[in-house]
Parts: C-alpha cells; sequence; structure tokens
C-alpha cells in the first residue's frame, strides 16, 4: 500500500470497525445490568460506571477521524466525498495550537 490516501482509507476504516466492536460489547453489558443488579447493587454500579466509561471514551473515533481529514487534506487529492474541509472547522487542535478549554468554556458562556 504505497498511496498515502489508501493507507488512510484504511486506517480510517480498522478505527471504525474497532470502536463499532467496542460500542456494541459496552452496549450489550449495559443491557445485562438489570440482570445483576438485583444480586450486588454496588457491583452493578461500578460495571456500569466503567461501560460508560468506555462508551465515553470512544469519543476518540470522531477526533482521529478529523485529524486524519486533516492529513488527507495537507496530502492533496483528498478522495473523500466532501472533498476538502471547511477551513473554519479546522477539528481538534494540537496541543498548544488553538484555544485552551478555560477560553472555550467562556465563549460558550457568552453565546
Amino acid at each position: 500500500m504505497s498511496d498515502p490516501q489508501e493507507t488512510l482509507s484504511v486506517v480510517r476504516q480498522e478505527i471504525e470497525a474497532a470502536v463499532e466492536s467496542i460500542l456494541t460489547a459496552a452496549t450489550a453489558g449495559l443491557r445485562e445490568l438489570p440482570a445483576i443488579s438485583t444480586c450486588d447493587p454496588a457491583t452493578a454500579e461500578r460495571l456500569e460506571r466503567n461501560l460508560l466509561q468506555i462508551l465515553e471514551s470512544c469519543a476518540f473515533q470522531d477526533l482521529t477521524g478529523q485529524r486524519l481529514e486533516q492529513l488527507a487534506a495537507m496530502l492533496g487529492d483528498d478522495p473523500s466525498p466532501a472533498g476538502r474541509p471547511d477551513p473554519l472547522l479546522n477539528g481538534p487542535a494540537l496541543d498548544g495550537q488553538g484555544l485552551d478549554q478555560a477560553t472555550a468554556d467562556r465563549l460558550l458562556q457568552e453565546s
């Protein structure tokens, strides 16, 4: 696989498949919680927190996808149907670039 765009496409597909598998398993686990909560509510609560943390952690897929889109645009000849991303929607900034969380929070509170 020598084409950078093809490599990026495969990376996106592999990440998407892995995240889908994780989300499916965590969601199935959440559906099973009522069955064990009657036996040991404290264990069920801990398990629920852990499963929800797994679901929340899967947000990395969106951020990774945005960065891969940026990389594809930098490489040029982006084959995605959307073409090049809107320059106003630059996705997640690298560390030390873009807005820090406090600034973003202030902007959201002002609107």
